[in-house]
């Protein structure tokens, strides 16, 4: 798979800055806490977060190592800030029960299933401790995969995991968080012109394409809009 390109991802104008808002607002956290960023990116959600933590620390993890050179580059030497390369899917590298709240933004539908997120998040919760996340959720994008085979039949994606509700909440439950909330958020999201359509398919959507196939799919979206369907999800550690 095509590695991420930070530095071209940080420089779009992303919908991910309201997404990661939303995500952090739920937290409400307060100075002294400790949170976690599951699938940090190149840090944009967490050095807002940051602001929040001025005695506290922050996690950044992700899997990328491009996107976490970015990460670094955006925190330097700040103290309070620990980069960490992970695989979500995987138990996190932090002891047990350690973190006040985790955050996640954009990143858990690149997971093939949810199976074992949810259970390394609460793993790595204090008790008490809270959790909000978002990422795409069921029908996200639909319109715009739809229009594919227009483009090419034989073109494969790769494997995203867009969960429901009612599934999402039984995973949460056996993983044994508390006051659970689930829900799926329409954000059709337009992009000012072609070329930052283009290029803003070709940096986040469709990675693997080349630039012909980049062009078509930018032609055939006629209100260069992509019509985002987000799963928000917010619980807490018994």
């Amino acid at each position: 798979m095509t590695v991420w390109d930070g530095a071209a991802y940080d420089a779009l104008p992303l919908p991910h800055e309201q997404w990661g808002i939303r995500t952090i607002a739920a937290l409400n956290l307060q100075p002294n806490e400790t949170l976690l960023d599951a699938g940090c990116g190149t840090g944009r959600d967490a050095q807002l977060a940051l602001e929040q933590l001025t005695y506290g620390a922050l996690i950044c993890v992700d899997q990328s190592s491009t996107m976490l050179d970015q990460c670094q580059s955006r925190f330097g030497q700040d103290a309070r800030v620990r980069i960490l390369e992970g695989d979500l899917d995987k138990a996190l590298s932090v002891e047990a029960a350690s973190v006040d709240a985790i955050m996640s933004v954009a990143a858990l539908h690149w997971l093939a299933d949810h199976n074992n997120v949810w259970r390394h998040f609460y793993a790595a919760l204090k008790p008490g401790g809270r959790l909000a996340t978002d990422c795409g959720g069921f029908g996200n994008l639909g319109k715009t995969l739809a229009l594919v085979p227009q483009i090419d039949p034989n073109i494969k994606f790769p494997d995203w995991y867009y969960a429901n509700v009612s599934n999402t909440e039984q995973l949460l439950k056996d993983a044994g968080f508390v006051d659970i909330q689930v829900s799926l958020r329409p954000h059709p999201t337009p992009l000012p012109d072609k070329e930052t359509l283009a290029t803003y398919l070709r940096t986040l959507v469709f990675r693997e394409w080349n630039t012909d196939q980049i062009a078509k799919m930018s032609d055939l979206l006629t209100d260069n809009t992509l019509d985002y369907v987000r799963l928000e999800v917010r619980a807490n550690k018994a």
